[in-house]
């Protein structure tokens, strides 16, 4: 939300800087329809933010899934130095998966254990597809979804 709201302020400010480079003497933005245009906005995000929610919890239980029954023991190695680390990153997941299915009111999930969304399908069979590849890809991004799960928390704690 925070992140939101800095966007239409940078947006109103580029507008309004625009505006008064080129027409200095007309009034460029009509402040008085402006908190009408803020409460529209915060009505509509009020109506579809229980969807986003649900879909990002959903996208955080199906990649938790996906890293815990199908990345990290296709990761395993023969060196124990490697294994160690990829333990403890499974370790850290599972925690983490069950926090996630124990806490629904923090998180605004369904309760309910849904079908695999189809995009999901598709990051399997091209998991699968590419085979070793796959591994060192779905590791290779592991960052970026680590990065995801710490955005997202802070979203919901905030």
């Amino acid at each position: 939300m925070k992140s939101l709201t800095a966007i239409l302020c940078a947006l109103i400010s580029i507008q309004c800087c625009c505006c008064s480079l080129s027409h200095s003497h007309h009034l460029c933005f009509n402040y008085a329809v402006f908190p009408a245009h803020i409460e529209e906005l915060r009505t509509s995000y009020r109506q579809i933010k229980n969807y986003f929610d649900n879909h990002s919890c959903k996208f955080l239980k199906e990649m938790l899934n996906f890293y815990l029954k199908d990345v990290i023991p296709a990761a395993r190695t023969h060196k124990r130095t490697i294994n160690s680390h990829i333990s403890k990153i499974g370790n850290a997941l599972h925690e983490l998966h069950e926090n996630v299915q124990n806490c629904h009111q923090f998180f605004n999930c369904d309760l309910c254990s849904c079908n695999k969304v189809s995009y999901f399908k598709n990051i399997h069979r091209t998991f699968k597809q590419l085979q070793v590849k796959g591994v060192y890809k779905a590791m290779g991004e592991l960052n970026t979804f680590i990065d995801w799960i710490w955005n997202y928390i802070n979203m919901r704690r905030n």
